[in-house]
């Protein structure tokens, strides 16, 4: 099993030249003897899988010439996907240990993917909708066509145009569980969207409500509602997120914020630094002002804001004096 590394000069070139081969020149007969000894050899060792490549695309109504085979699998089946493959003959690479392992069989080149473009997994939810669909003498499984769709719309380039056309294509099916792709939008969702909206303008039939919700997912902010947050290592802080106290009166830490939002909204001392610290009974504030008008300022402010508390004003006023030496201007 080769591993990747830093490559010399000469093994990056004879690897992009192996790249061109793998995904160009390869047999049709051959490669579906290889894909058939591949995913026998997966199922016999129980190995989810999901075809996601060209030979996915033909099963869900793209007809196009493809020269590899692109298998989707769980990252924690990776290794022991190239381990049974190894088994049977095939040699190995961890291409990139992010998310792309190969293997070759009589030059035909098996991508073992476990993440693609737009941080999509082979997680359960996508597992569940793998089709089991024909192809040729035998049954194979296929990425369902949202999921499809979705991948694609996420991996399409300037360089590799194919993964647009055959989202199209598959799009042009129809057929298509719209609420599960809606869902499965949020990997990729501006890219679902044009895809949707491109396909409408080459009269390919997508419900104009799919893409109002979609648009309304991307472009309109939803309203924020906090979750409820369970900190396991942390004393009951319950009683300190409450406006009031058990005896009925308004809990510290909400007289303090009412305190410092008047103080920085207050024109007499919003541009000066004090601070208060508010206990049960008592609050004392602290800081710096350049007037005695200030300090009395912040003390109105506490007072109005708080009238049940004894307020220490231990705010400290700076005079400022004119250098020596200046010179009035006249």
């Amino acid at each position: 099993m080769d591993i990747k590394k830093n490559l010399s000069h000469a093994e990056e070139k004879a690897q992009v030249e192996r790249d061109y081969h793998d995904h160009n020149l390869s047999d049709l007969a051959e490669l579906n003897k290889v894909l058939f000894t591949a995913i026998e050899t997966l199922e016999q060792n129980s190995i989810p899988y999901a075809l996601i490549g060209g030979v996915a695309a033909k099963s869900l109504g793209r007809p196009r010439v493809t020269h590899d085979i692109d298998l989707f699998v769980r990252p924690d089946d990776a290794d022991r996907v190239l381990e049974v493959l190894e088994g049977k003959g095939f040699s190995t690479q961890k291409r990139d240990p992010f998310w792309l392992f190969k293997a070759w069989s009589d030059e035909i080149l098996v991508d073992v993917i476990f993440k693609s473009s737009g941080d999509i997994y082979f997680d359960e939810e996508v597992r569940s909708h793998v089709r089991r669909v024909p192809y040729l003498h035998s049954y194979v499984n296929a990425i369902s066509p949202e999921d499809f769709l979705v991948i694609k719309a996420a991996a399409h380039q300037e360089h590799n145009p194919h993964h647009w056309h055959d989202a199209l294509a598959v799009l042009k099916q129809g057929n298509l569980d719209w609420e599960y792709l809606l869902k499965r939008a949020k990997h990729a969702p501006r890219r679902i969207l044009a895809l949707l909206i491109y396909g409408q303008s080459n009269d390919i039939a997508v419900p104009n409500e799919v893409i109002q919700k979609l648009y309304r997912g991307v472009f309109e902010s939803p309203v924020y509602t906090p979750e409820s947050i369970i900190y396991p290592y942390r004393h009951d802080l319950t009683h300190m997120m409450t406006t009031t106290s058990e005896e009925g009166t308004e809990s510290p830490i909400y007289v303090k914020g009412k305190i410092m939002e008047a103080l920085t909204t207050d024109e007499r001392i919003a541009e000066h630094d004090v601070k208060v610290v508010v206990s049960d009974k008592t609050i004392v504030a602290k800081g710096e002002v350049f007037t005695e008008e200030q300090k009395e300022a912040v003390d109105e402010v506490i007072r109005e804001m708080a009238p049940n508390y004894e307020c220490k004003n231990l705010v400290n006023v700076r005079i400022l004096h004119a250098p020596e030496g200046s010179e009035a201007i006249k």
